[in-house]
């Protein structure tokens, strides 16, 4: 009876047209997925491979940070420094290159009707005013004076420049102050030749030949543009070296004109106080 049903058996298997054919696994899994979902089971949800989540804090933290620095710039730093001294300011020129608009906003923060400029001098005039309205310079109830600071000579650089303002100036006021010169930089406006700091202090020009004079300017970088000759001051570009100058002017950083005639000419009082002090009196 087993044997006969063992016959049969085999007999089945060979006749089945299915007998060679295996599922594919992933089909299997797949099938049974469909099955799982259409009678109500859940399925587990397959495992991705997740990016480090580093690297995304690193990159948002990096916009976070161009974004506060595009709005929140950082200031220039403060221009003047204001220091209050019974009904006044006095206020001091730190940046003696910052732009007039940031002098004026400063001003304006405390609201103090003054335009301020800087331009650049010969040295004899850095930290002096040159020009404004409504300064010491120009009638007895002064709206703004200059205060001259003893530890900075006038010909150093930089120079600290300081002016008292009353804290409740009314009227608008302006004030220009002399700088240093950049490199390159020509003078606004220059001061008297033989002052202290300027190329011919302690030099004794007025006692020196045209030519002489020449050879000096020249150590020190500096021409003659022009000269100056007769009672009309007439125009020359040049005179015999024989000559003696009366008088020599800046006509920038790096020249100079000169009033010269065939006879040497009387020293001035001005000149000799312009060169006391020296060592050999000019």
């Amino acid at each position: 009876m087993n044997h006969d049903a063992e016959q049969l058996r085999l007999m089945l298997r060979a006749h089945d047209p299915a007998s060679g054919v295996r599922a594919d696994p992933a089909d299997l899994a797949d099938q049974a997925r469909h099955i799982m979902v259409a009678a109500g089971t859940r399925p587990v949800p397959r495992r991705r491979t997740r990016k480090p989540a580093v690297l995304a804090l690193a990159f948002g933290t990096v916009i976070a940070v161009a974004a506060l620095g595009v709005v929140v710039w950082p200031r220039p730093a403060a221009a003047l420094d204001f220091a209050r001294s019974g009904k006044d300011y006095i206020v001091t020129v730190k940046d003696v290159y910052a732009a007039p608009e940031q002098y004026a906003e400063e001003f304006s923060a405390r609201g103090l009707p003054v335009t301020l400029e800087l331009e650049p001098v010969s040295p004899s005039l850095v930290g002096k005013v040159v020009g404004g309205q409504g300064t010491s310079a120009e009638g007895e109830t002064p709206q703004i004076e200059p205060i001259p600071d003893p530890n900075c000579p006038a010909f150093d650089d930089p120079c600290t420049v300081k002016l008292r303002i009353p804290a409740d100036l009314a009227g608008p006021a302006s004030v220009t102050l002399g700088r240093p010169a950049r490199a390159g930089e020509d003078y606004a406006t220059t001061g008297e030749i033989s002052a202290p700091g300027e190329v011919l202090h302690c030099v004794p020009y007025l006692r020196m030949t045209v030519g002489r004079l020449r050879g000096e300017l020249a150590k020190r970088g500096m021409g003659i543009d022009s000269f100056r000759v007769g009672p009309r001051r007439e125009v020359r570009s040049d005179v015999p070296d024989a000559w003696w100058p009366s008088g020599v002017v800046l006509s920038g950083r790096t020249g100079v004109v000169v009033y010269a005639g065939p006879q040497q000419a009387e020293v001035s009082p001005w000149y000799r106080e312009a060169q006391a002090g020296c060592r050999d009196g000019g």
